[in-house]
């Protein structure tokens, strides 16, 4: 039961919230520069008149407090350069759809097998002459499927046309498949070797993670649009 005091003029058992005090920033809490402010102004406030805040002291908790503030906007600044750029990949992304892309495939790359009879192109990069250059290639399901022994290349980029058959000579059917490439000097020492993916662009998506944007082929592959290092025109 709620009782009244007539001594101390007050209802027992009710609270009371001082609308002037100075907000109490939990220690795991951030402060922000309205907080920082009400602090400079409550310790202004209460400071001893015969001992008043060194002035050395008191710009520097200025200069605290203009950091601050710089920091906040500058902080504003990159979240809307990084909406402005999420902006520009996406419009970038879909005047891609409909075309040939060539991506990073970082050591394996990806190819179609249509059985149309045309030469699929396999294109990798060399940092040094090979001796050896040889590809494996594995189904969707990670197989190796064929094994390609192609010889001395030049360093640089590279392509070699595969007619789409296995070691027997039969013919593969369509799917997608992967591609990795072991190049040796000739003294057998590896020569490093980078692969490139491809593939015609058929629709966009957001990466629901990082909200990176991501081109999806026609063969199910997705590849953010960091990746691509050109376009062309599907054929």
């Amino acid at each position: 039961m709620t009782m009244f005091n007539p001594t101390v003029g007050i209802v027992e058992g009710a609270s009371y919230s001082d609308p002037f005090a100075v907000p109490t920033v939990d220690k795991n809490e951030d402060v922000n520069k309205e907080d920082f402010l009400l602090l400079l102004v409550e310790q202004l406030k209460n400071q001893d008149p015969l001992e008043p805040m060194d002035g050395t002291d008191f710009t520097a908790q200025l200069a605290q407090f203009s950091s601050l503030e710089q920091q906040t906007a500058m902080n504003d600044n990159l979240a809307l350069l990084q909406d402005y750029s999420a902006t520009l990949n996406r419009l970038s992304a879909i005047d891609m759809i409909g075309k040939e892309i060539e991506f990073d495939g970082g050591g394996a790359g990806s190819v179609t097998v249509n059985g149309d009879g045309q030469p699929i192109p396999l294109n990798f990069e060399l940092a040094d002459n090979a001796q050896e250059v040889v590809v494996d290639i594995y189904n969707d399901a990670g197989g190796r499927v064929a094994t390609l022994e192609l010889g001395y290349f030049d360093l640089g980029q590279q392509s070699f046309n595969w007619n789409g058959k296995d070691d027997d000579g039969n013919a593969f059917s369509e799917g997608s498949y992967s591609f990795a490439v072991t190049a040796r000097d000739e003294l057998g020492q590896l020569v490093t070797s980078t692969v490139n993916g491809s593939g015609e662009v058929r629709g966009v998506e957001t990466d629901p993670g990082n909200g990176n944007t991501l081109l999806v082929l026609a063969d199910g592959t997705r590849v953010g649009i960091d990746k691509v290092v050109s376009v062309n025109s599907a054929t």
